[in-house]
């Protein structure tokens, strides 16, 4: 295939819009944290040798998507919407986001936990964006993001009660964190207040006497293995297995700061702006703003800025993380989390040719994550083996799919 360039040869025909349907070249992000197997599988191929972490589908800067046109010829994403951004995008997209996709796609692929994080609200980005290093931002959106798991999938998602924190922490029975579980104890003070100063308790503690607590929380836990508690045994083995991964780290402790969500197949979690969570092990579609605006709070080797987190933290525990399920016409459903930047469907396709629901719309990117589905709008047709993905332009046609498979839509999200 040959890459897109605005000059052609005398035998090609200049473009002069993006076809409704086209199918997608996707980047694949090697970090440390990735499966060495899982999109490898997903996609029948042969594994890298390496972590393969996250399949990217969009037009974000770090590993933008190409389209691969019908003559073989590839076209950037971000160029197709520079160039023929009204028809790509729509004009509703564009009035609403400017000239950008808003959302992006993501399959992740969860071989070792993740560090715990949180993303900052839409306001709070613009005012602290700027083009210098001082800034705690590389953009100025949001970043909210909703998990839907292939697989089972493990995570750590909001704070605990704090009195619930405090009694997992004296089950250890370590003198050195006294001080953490009488924060979390005061009286006259509210839960979120409670919470936080916790929380800045574990992310300022003495590096030179991290490498310590961690050895006498490590000790505690084995106490407990030993004892043969049997009570919060998912809580207490991820507490081991982070020890493991980050001797001199504080936040090991999360798994007992934070609530431990453990979805099966099918189920999803949203993450609002300040919801600190980690992602821990498992296989699932991810779908985001298209930011990549991370406050970071530990298990990392990456710079905490303890004072933007605090900040932007949301320390009131949360009851779930809903993501608005609607059924929509012919079976298919369609997540709609609380945001404008994106909303995601699935189709479990079976034999004849059927539509789409069209209150599905916008730019949309279709991925299909088991089978063979073939995609059509405006007499266009793309086939999509399982782990690829297509674009179709917001001006295309009714979208309809054949095959069998499964397939799920990204798309802008619904006016609030």
């Amino acid at each position: 295939m040959t890459a897109w360039t605005a000059e052609t040869s005398a035998n090609e025909q200049p473009l002069t819009a993006v076809p409704a349907v086209t199918a997608m070249r996707n980047s694949i992000r090697d970090y440390d944290w990735g499966s060495t197997s899982a999109l490898a599988l997903l996609q029948s191929r042969t594994p890298s040798g390496g972590p393969e972490a996250e399949l990217w589908m969009g037009t974000h800067p770090s590993a933008p998507s190409v389209l691969v046109l019908p003559d073989g010829r590839e076209l950037p994403l971000p160029e197709a919407i520079e160039r023929f951004g009204e028809q790509v995008l729509g004009s509703e997209t564009l009035e609403r986001f400017g000239p950008r996709l808003p959302y992006l796609f993501k399959i992740l692929a969860i071989a070792r936990p993740l560090s715990v994080q949180v993303h900052p609200t839409s306001e709070r980005a613009r005012e602290k964006y700027t083009t210098g290093p001082e800034s705690p931002y590389v953009d100025p959106f949001h970043k909210p993001e909703m998990l839907y798991a292939l697989e089972p999938i493990e995570a750590l998602y909001g704070f605990r009660p704090p009195a619930q924190v405090a009694m997992l922490l004296g089950r250890l029975r370590s003198p050195r964190l006294e001080p953490l579980i009488a924060a979390l104890d005061e009286s006259g003070q509210d839960e979120a207040a409670r919470l936080r100063a916790g929380l800045e308790l574990l992310i300022t503690w003495p590096v030179e006497d991290r490498a310590a607590l961690v050895a006498e929380v490590a000790a505690g836990s084995s106490r407990l293995t030993a004892e043969g508690s049997p009570d919060y045994p998912e809580v207490f083995g991820w507490l081991d297995r982070l020890i493991g991964l980050h001797p001199a780290d504080p936040m090991v402790l999360a798994p007992l700061l934070l609530d431990l969500v453990r979805m099966t197949p099918g189920q999803t979690v949203f993450v609002d702006a300040g919801v600190p969570h980690a992602y821990l092990s498992g296989l699932g579609v991810e779908i985001m703003a298209g930011s990549d605006n991370v406050l970071r709070c530990g298990l990392t080797s990456k710079e905490i800025n303890v004072g933007e987190l605090l900040d932007v933290v949301e320390t009131q525990p949360l009851a779930s993380g809903d993501s608005n399920l609607t059924p929509l016409a012919d079976e298919e459903l369609a997540w709609r989390p609380p945001v404008e930047d994106f909303q995601l469907s699935r189709v479990v396709v079976s034999g004849q040719s059927r539509g789409t629901d069209a209150s599905v719309g916008g730019p949309q990117i279709v991925l299909c994550t088991k089978g063979s589905v073939t995609v059509t709008a405006d007499g266009v047709s793309v086939t999509l083996e399982s782990g690829h993905s297509a674009f179709v332009t917001a001006t295309a046609g009714p979208l309809t799919l054949s095959g069998e498979g499964e397939v799920f839509r990204a798309a802008p999200g619904l006016r609030r």
